[in-house]
């Protein structure tokens, strides 16, 4: 089977209802050395599609029975990562931004020259062969790390790809920074099953969850009798991960205090059990996580500027996923297989309506937020196709700027309705970005925790979903 982005694979598809563009077309584009298909009906282009990988299709807007916007609808469900050009020979700026909007590559015009259209095909092929170096990376991230979550194909996600692959086999300490929901912990993992730590342990612990003194025990260890309810020895987690990696997830959370025995240990390399005045070596890489902006807590006093510098070495920013469009469809179709095969309904695709809305919501809670949403559609979906309906309230009128129509509607009903797709809006982004944490989500709100908490009651919004 072929790959596609090799350079034997770089294989085009033209669809034109006119024997002579077709004709003209592959003529052109073999002398540039691609490997071109024709079709002159769309039906019979994806049964093509269907059977064997294509990088591109260039086809006509104007066919009968089914449209090249038809088609590009078809392929955009049928494989996202296929390129589509189309060619008209009646331009309009409506055709071209419906064309655009819709997920056409580029659009180009009759009559055109073999320069035209080289350049066009070209630059898509360019793309593609981005596409096909991102996937390759994450092909060797699954083969060694078990990786297979992070999925994308836009730029933003290929340049961290490779700045993990660079960075992974080094024993410096890795600071990973991002919005809460667009796959810190996964990076962490990366970086660590495709380290020479990779056979050892890896232990993670996220600094949000518990009080200082279950916390200092967690990390650190006990003795017997150390505290009230220290009933045996504990090794810490710092001890279990010894010759491998730990994770701190989230650790400007850190009281001072943990702060500072979090520096001692680092630069001592040495641990010290509650209860006991005995020191252990440790030999171990630390990857820590935030979704703040430390230099800020640094100079607000809550972080300490020391054990910044000792754990950020080496800076990964994972981008959000606003800043990672493209990857909507790619990463919504991911989530469906993932959820159709731990739970068979027979659900394979989304209709066109319901892949425009996802690409046109703005995922404030990033790639966490999408995975609920299409865990909610696929639950509740009533056929083979994900539609509109199935998607969550918010997420289907990401496309509208006024929430509702004002015909035959009151000034107090329709004033109503907007209040209640701010509130909807609102409480939903500040509980993606504070991953769900109410306490955090209220102060930042500038609110009683009660009466945030009765917005979300209000709105049916769950804590634990954006976790």
């Amino acid at each position: 089977m072929t790959v596609r982005g090799s350079p034997s694979a770089r294989r085009i598809l033209v669809v034109d209802d006119e024997e002579d563009m077709l004709e003209t077309c592959r003529r052109i584009l073999r002398l540039r050395g691609y490997e071109v298909e024709t079709a002159a009906r769309a039906a019979d282009a994806i049964s093509r599609l269907e059977a064997a990988p294509f990088d591109l299709v260039v086809a006509d807007l104007k066919m009968p029975e089914l449209t090249g916007l038809d088609l590009l609808e078809r392929v955009r469900r049928l494989d996202p990562a296929i390129l589509v050009i189309l060619i008209t020979g009646f331009p309009t700026v409506e055709t071209a931004i419906e064309a655009i909007k819709k997920g056409a590559y580029d659009y180009i015009t009759k009559p055109f020259s073999p320069d035209q259209l080289t350049v066009a095909v070209d630059r898509a092929i360019e793309k593609q062969s981005l596409h096909s170096q991102n996937a390759f990376l994450r092909r060797q991230l699954q083969e060694t790390a078990k990786f297979d979550e992070i999925v994308g194909q836009s730029p933003a996600l290929l340049q961290m790809l490779e700045q993990v692959r660079r960075v992974a086999p080094t024993e410096a300490n890795i600071l990973v920074t991002g919005e809460s929901g667009t796959g810190k912990e996964l990076v962490a993992r990366a970086l660590h099953f495709n380290s020479p730590r990779r056979d050892r342990g890896f232990a993670t612990i996220d600094c949000t969850t518990l009080p200082e003194p279950i916390l200092e025990s967690e990390l650190f260890g006990h003795q017997k009798g150390a505290f009230t309810g220290a009933v045996a020895n504990k090794a810490g987690l710092l001890e279990t991960a010894d010759g491998g990696t730990i994770f701190l997830d989230e650790i400007a959370e850190l009281t001072p205090s943990l702060q500072a025995k979090l520096l001692r240990v680092l630069q001592e390399r040495q641990v010290r059990r509650l209860g006991t005045t005995e020191y252990r070596t440790l030999d171990i890489r630390v990857i820590s996580a935030t979704n703040r902006i430390l230099t800020e807590e640094i100079r607000e006093g809550r972080f300490r500027e020391d054990l910044y510098f000792r754990l950020n070495v080496i800076q990964i920013v994972v981008p959000p996923l606003r800043d990672r469009r493209s990857d909507v469809p790619v990463l919504a179709h991911h989530f469906l297989r993932a959820f159709e095969k731990a739970a068979p309904r027979d659900i394979r695709e989304f209709d066109d309506a319901a892949l425009s809305a996802l690409e046109q919501y703005p995922w404030p809670g990033n790639v966490r937020e999408l995975r609920n949403a299409i865990e909610r559609a696929h639950s509740l979906a009533a056929g083979p196709v994900l539609g509109l309906a199935d998607l969550p309230e918010n997420v289907r009128g990401s496309g509208s700027v006024l929430p509702v129509a004002t015909d035959g509607t009151s000034f107090r009903r329709a004033k109503k309705a907007l209040n209640d797709r701010f509130e909807r809006q609102f409480v939903e982004e500040i509980l993606g970005r504070t991953a769900g944490n109410v306490t955090k989500a209220a102060q930042e709100a500038g609110m009683l925790r009660s009466a945030f908490q009765r917005l979300m009651a209000k709105h049916k919004f769950r804590s634990e979903d954006f976790r």
